[in-house]
């Protein structure tokens, strides 16, 4: 899970989605299967589009949005020990 600059909203990875949502309200903003190329795609377009989050938490957005589909499927063990890489 990762909290944005502003403190209100999260992306968190909940089974095989991921998911924007706000802190308290739990308004989801998006959610998509993180493996899916195309989904994450969709994804960004709606972050940048968003008129809910400020430019600075939609760069932080972006970023993690990518982060989680990059690790999809990918043991934590194996990204937590290099020489497992």
């Amino acid at each position: 899970m990762a909290q944005l600059p502003d403190g209100n909203w999260l992306v968190q990875q909940i089974g095989s989605d991921v998911v924007l949502l706000h802190r308290d309200t739990q308004e989801e903003i998006v959610r998509y299967p993180v493996s899916d190329a195309n989904a994450t795609a969709k994804a960004q377009g709606t972050i940048y589009a968003s008129p809910l989050l400020s430019p600075e938490d939609k760069a932080f957005a972006h970023f993690w949005c990518g982060y989680f589909h990059a690790y999809a499927g990918v043991p934590i063990h194996s990204i937590n020990s290099p020489e497992e890489g």
